[in-house]
C-alpha cells in the first residue's frame, strides 16, 4: 500500500511541475503583453503550487528561474514610472 501511495505522490508532483511550468509560461506571455494583473495572479498561483510540490532539485531550479524571470517582468512597470 505504501508503494502505491508513493507512486501516486510522485505522479502528482510531476503533474504539479507541468502545471507550474505552463502557468509561468502563460504569465510571462501576459507580462509581455503588459497585462500585469493577470501575470501577477499567475505568479502567485505558481508560487503557491511550487511550495507544496516535492520536486527534484533540477526541476525546482528550473521552475524557480522561471519564477524569478516573471517577477523581474512584473517589477519593470513600477521602475519605469519612477
Amino acid at each position: 500500500m505504501k508503494t502505491a501511495l508513493a507512486r501516486l505522490r510522485a505522479k502528482t508532483d510531476q503533474e504539479l511541475s507541468i502545471l507550474v511550468a505552463r502557468q509561468l509560461k502563460r504569465s510571462l506571455a501576459e507580462a509581455d503583453r503588459r497585462n500585469y494583473q493577470d501575470a501577477a495572479s499567475g505568479y502567485h498561483s505558481a508560487r503557491a503550487l511550487l511550495a507544496v510540490a516535492d520536486l527534484t532539485p533540477a526541476q525546482r531550479e528550473k521552475l524557480e528561474r522561471m519564477l524569478f524571470e516573471l517577477r523581474s517582468h512584473l517589477e519593470q512597470p513600477a521602475s519605469a514610472v519612477a
